[in-house]
């Protein structure tokens, strides 16, 4: 499912870019879940809460909370690098303050369905390609680590430690949303671990065992879940199934 949101105080402008999204959306047969919010405290408020998105059109003017800094909360307070913004506004003004945001894109009002399609589809490129790459922030400084060479995650309170076949690393974070930028590959077997499987030389019903010896444990929510992952991937490797 493809997380949109859309903020902008012009409920008119909302339900056309809605509309414009669905329908664009089931023309790259896309699974598209839109939200929509008409101030940026409202959409602070769910990020606050945990929401996710892949993809927002986010106004600029907005009053109060406008969309500077509802960007600059993104990727400061959330420390959020893969969620893409598009700001939307009448002006052309705002290169300088959007800098340090990277947005996606930045469209220019009335917005044709046109630019719509093309960001969407950019916005599903760029998040396939990331796919083979993991990205993570230490400070102001961004890392990127080929996902083939991650081995699996530990957690332990909000500190992540990231395991590759030639070293580790640490890092703030939560490991459901790491889960969602990872290949098919990765599996969460328990709320602290997540396992690379071309790295697992050992399966068992309650734990696995790493190539570098590690056993970590399955819990037992994930168990059911976790044998039919392995039989699939098994399977792919045996006959070469997608």
């Amino acid at each position: 499912m493809y997380r949109i949101g859309i903020c902008d105080d012009d409920k008119e402008l909302c339900s056309g870019l809605e509309e414009q999204i669905y329908s664009i959306a089931k023309e790259l047969s896309l699974k598209a879940d839109v939200e929509v919010w008409y101030s940026g405290e409202g959409i602070l408020k769910d990020l606050q809460k945990g929401m996710e998105l892949d993809l927002i059109f986010l106004d600029i003017e907005l009053i109060q909370a406008n969309g500077v800094s509802v960007g600059r909360f993104i990727r400061n307070d959330m420390e959020d690098i893969h969620t893409h913004i598009v700001y939307i506004s009448s002006k052309q003004t705002y290169a300088m303050q959007l800098f340090q945001i990277q947005p996606l894109d930045f469209l220019v009002k009335p917005v044709s369905e046109e630019q719509i399609r093309e960001v969407l589809t950019r916005s599903i490129r760029q998040r396939q390609s990331l796919k083979s790459c993991f990205e993570y922030k230490k400070g102001s400084t961004i890392y990127r680590v080929q996902s083939k060479d991650i081995a699996y995650f530990t957690s332990m309170d909000k500190k992540i430690r990231l395991v590759t076949k030639d070293g580790e690393a640490e890092f703030y974070g939560k490991l459901k949303n790491i889960v969602e930028e990872l290949p098919a590959d990765f599996i969460m077997i328990h709320k602290s671990y997540i396992v690379n499987q071309r790295y697992v030389s050992e399966y068992s019903y309650d734990c696995v065992k790493m190539a570098d010896g590690t056993v970590l444990s399955i819990s037992k929510p994930y168990r059911k879940e976790i044998r039919g992952k392995i039989k699939q991937y098994r399977r792919a490797e045996i006959y070469g199934e997608p």
